[in-house]
């Protein structure tokens, strides 16, 4: 009998929009907790509903990502072997030790916001667990860039983007949601609260809109070193085109970054200032666009990344 090789190819990219609700949710989840910690930090405690939000969200956002995460790598229950193993070569092994931490941590940092009065145990838990969501972003953008084999992501502004990425989306998750929470505590309608509140928004928006033109230009550079680079990078990049360029170019960049710009200078043009609620709809578009356009770019890179490359011929 004559020996026999099967091979068991696995149809299609084998990391899926499963992944990429992972990062984005996770990213979002580690944004969000910075943005408790450093709004309440630089303030000094005067938005305090504000930061509770982004504490309580932080947590659910990322536990979320791990949900989806495990669903695709199947096996959930074998997530002990992570704390057994020692792996520190190893972006998955960091991942599932410091975003457990963090989880926890962060669960413990929300629990201290029940009461948003003045608390010193909870800015002393807080800064403690910066280093950890600092490492879990950091992971977040390393997953992709540590696999060498895949040119796409195999770049340094891939990490950059990351990081730029969970900050817009992190504060954008916590500002759509705490207009719903205002709108069903009905302190929309309640004039003089609602003036503090967008008064106070404003040096976070400025802060959202210079963080989402550093990314378009992080976004241009990594292009850029794609296109004018060897000759796997060119055609890693056309392979990506091909495959999902329409969703990048047009969800990822135009819906995710380009609008939310023109919106918040087509609002700021019409004086939004003198108008409160073109102000709450001004937030709570761009804010929308923002994560629908988050989640569109790292569905795009993912899906992109692993676009079947043409195969070199020897002759």
């Amino acid at each position: 009998m004559e020996p026999e090789v099967v091979f068991n190819i696995h149809p299609g990219p084998y990391w899926d929009w499963r992944i990429a609700v992972d990062l984005f949710l996770g990213g979002a989840g580690v944004g969000a907790f910075l943005f408790a910690i450093g709004l309440h930090a630089a303030f000094r405690g005067r938005y305090r509903r504000i930061t509770q939000t982004a504490a309580w969200l932080a947590p659910i956002l990322v536990v979320g990502g791990l949900i989806f995460l495990l669903a695709k790598l199947g096996r959930p229950m074998h997530l002990w072997v992570t704390f057994t193993s020692f792996a520190p070569t190893s972006p998955l092994w960091w991942g599932g030790i410091f975003q457990t931490l963090f989880v926890i941590g962060s669960i413990w940092y929300a629990l201290q916001w029940r009461n948003p009065e003045a608390n010193p145990k909870r800015r002393r838990v807080g800064w403690m667990l910066v280093p950890i969501a600092v490492i879990v972003g950091a992971y977040h953008g390393l997953l992709l860039a540590a696999v060498t084999a895949r040119p796409l992501w195999n770049t340094g502004p891939t990490v950059v983007a990351a990081l730029l990425a969970f900050t817009t989306t992190g504060i954008a998750a916590v500002m759509l949601t705490h207009l719903v929470r205002m709108k069903i505590g009905g302190r929309l309608v309640e004039g003089e609260h609602l003036d503090h509140f967008l008064d106070d928004m404003k040096p976070v928006r400025f802060i959202l809109v210079g963080t989402l033109a550093a990314q378009l230009g992080t976004f241009f550079l990594w292009w850029l070193s794609l296109r004018l680079g060897n000759m796997q990078d060119q055609q890693a990049l056309a392979a990506a085109e091909d495959a999902v360029g329409t969703m990048f170019w047009t969800l990822g960049i135009g819906i995710g970054l380009l609008l939310p710009l023109v919106l918040a200078s087509f609002a700021w043009w019409r004086g939004e200032s003198l108008h409160r609620s073109m102000q709450v709809r001004s937030i709570f578009a761009t804010s929308l666009l923002i994560l629908v356009g988050g989640y569109f770019f790292r569905l795009a890179v993912v899906l992109g990344g692993q676009a079947v490359l043409p195969v070199p011929s020897l002759s």
